[in-house]
């Protein structure tokens, strides 16, 4: 049990981690959601909590650094999808029908079935992996709130402000009816349904603009979607809020910028990562914050426990909402790897799970806004289909306001790995955190990373734009 600390003040990052200890004392595990180097940070925080040493079943081997054959077992499956979303897709099908190699080598590893199955998938209701009971399982009830086209209710219930919408059938005329009654002068974006299953990444999200762009995205909802949610273009900073929702209370934390990048010319956007360096002003960041604490408390009357965001746009009117993932999402990763000493991904999935353990969100939420505050991060990526076979390394310099490739005498200002992907590849841009200004946009950073890269490795890219600040 947690050593017991003094009810005054906010207790030290121990605490959590005796808490969770109890659940992972040599305890086998499979790690699931991701490729290898992307699961391999969660397995070593688990392996310095107490588990055994883990099982990583992967959708492939990813690109980054892979984890010594002592700290982790591994089998990458290989899948070869045509995007995020497809790619994630492919991915969940294939847990849900292992090929044999890969059950053989589970087996191997976790010959009892005793192992417990943990990461994040959007396999809503589905108890069991390969035999393996899963740790913290999503209702599909919550896996609905996901749906772009079925959102803007539940901000109505929370009384949380939102940007004009309408929600239509996927056809050609209610879509550009639509576009032409909310139109504010700089477009609409329209956001697809979960027809075919939750998405993200901005894959289902277009910009209308001229009819050319509604013809392209009226091809693409055509067949993958029955809804869409057409609202107006919202310029400013794409932005997110996260959360803990425990049996006793929430914990709100502080914003993060979610890179969601440009295409000049195009209806799509590039989701490209995200990163704690961008500081909203206060009274910004203050109404972030009470929605976040409003959603919170809605999904805890209405069952839920669990991490989950609020993504949006903090736009000229204030930050106005556009989705809800109610799941330990991308963004908590970044809480995460800024303070790696608070096990969050533990006690997220525990509340998920049904633990009744002294969680004490309160004193949690203000030991994560200070660490987080005080040590910043993030980092850029892109998803490309050029191919490679294995992880190459290269250092970046920041001047003029561009990236270019760091020579053999210099210091580097960031690093720039690419590898391997369900796509094809991907590449992926971290800076040194004390070479990245606090309070600016990273976006304009990450733009300048990725165009370095598409010039260096022939990425075909093409041109990326940051979206620009409009308060």
């Amino acid at each position: 049990m947690p050593t017991p600390c003094c009810p005054t003040h906010t207790p030290t990052a121990e605490y959590w981690r005796d808490l969770v200890r109890p659940l992972l004392a040599a305890r086998k595990l499979v790690f699931v959601g991701g490729p290898v180097a992307g699961l391999a940070p969660a397995a070593a925080q688990a392996r310095a909590l107490g588990a055994a040493r883990p099982f990583l079943l992967a959708s492939g081997l990813g690109t980054g650094t892979l984890p010594r054959e002592e700290d982790a077992e591994w089998f990458a499956l290989e899948i070869a999808g045509g995007g995020i979303v497809d790619g994630i897709r492919a991915y969940e099908r294939a847990l849900l029908d292992l090929p044999d190699e890969a059950l053989a080598a589970l087996d191997r590893y976790d010959p009892e079935g005793e192992a417990l199955v943990v990461g994040g998938l959007f396999l809503d209701g589905v108890e069991r992996i390969a035999g393996r009971r899963r740790f913290g399982v999503r209702s599909k009830a919550f896996g609905a709130l996901e749906d772009k086209a079925v959102i803007d209710a539940f901000w109505d219930a929370c009384r949380v402000p939102r940007a004009p919408s309408e929600t239509v059938p996927a056809h050609r005329a209610a879509l550009r009816e639509a576009s032409r009654r909310l139109d504010g002068g700089s477009g609409c974006v329209w956001a697809g349904d979960a027809s075919e299953g939750p998405n993200g990444g901005a894959a289902y999200v277009r910009w209308v603009r001229t009819p050319a762009d509604a013809r392209a995205a009226e091809a693409f909802f055509a067949g993958r979607c029955r809804r869409v949610r057409v609202m107006p273009f919202l310029e400013g900073i794409p932005c997110s809020i996260h959360g803990l929702v425990f049996p006793e209370g929430v914990a709100v934390l502080r914003p993060l910028e979610m890179i969601t990048l440009r295409r000049p010319g195009q209806p799509e956007f590039a989701y490209a990562g995200g990163a704690s360096f961008w500081d909203p002003a206060p009274w910004d960041r203050a109404e972030m914050r009470g929605v976040a604490r409003r959603v919170a408390r809605a999904l805890r009357d209405r069952g839920y426990r669990g991490g989950f965001s609020v993504d949006g746009v903090l736009s000229a009117e204030g930050f106005r909402p556009t989705e809800l993932n109610p799941r330990f999402s991308a963004g908590l990763n970044i809480f995460s790897a800024c303070a790696p000493e608070i096990p969050l991904g533990w006690l997220a999935y525990a509340a998920q799970a049904g633990h009744a353990l002294a969680y004490r969100p309160t004193d949690l939420e203000a030991r994560v806004v200070e660490a987080v505050d005080r040590v910043r991060g993030g980092s850029g990526m892109a998803v490309v289909s050029k191919r490679f076979e294995a992880t190459q390394r290269l250092g970046l310099v920041y001047e003029a306001d561009r990236y270019r490739l760091a020579r053999e005498d210099e210091d580097p200002d960031a690093a720039l790995f690419a590898g391997p992907n369900e796509s094809g590849g991907s590449v992926r841009f971290a800076p040194l955190p004390d070479r990245i200004p606090r309070g600016p946009s990273f976006a304009p950073r990450v733009a300048a990373a990725l165009a370095c890269a598409d010039r260096a490795l022939d990425l075909g890219l093409g041109a990326l734009e940051p979206a620009r600040a409009a308060r």
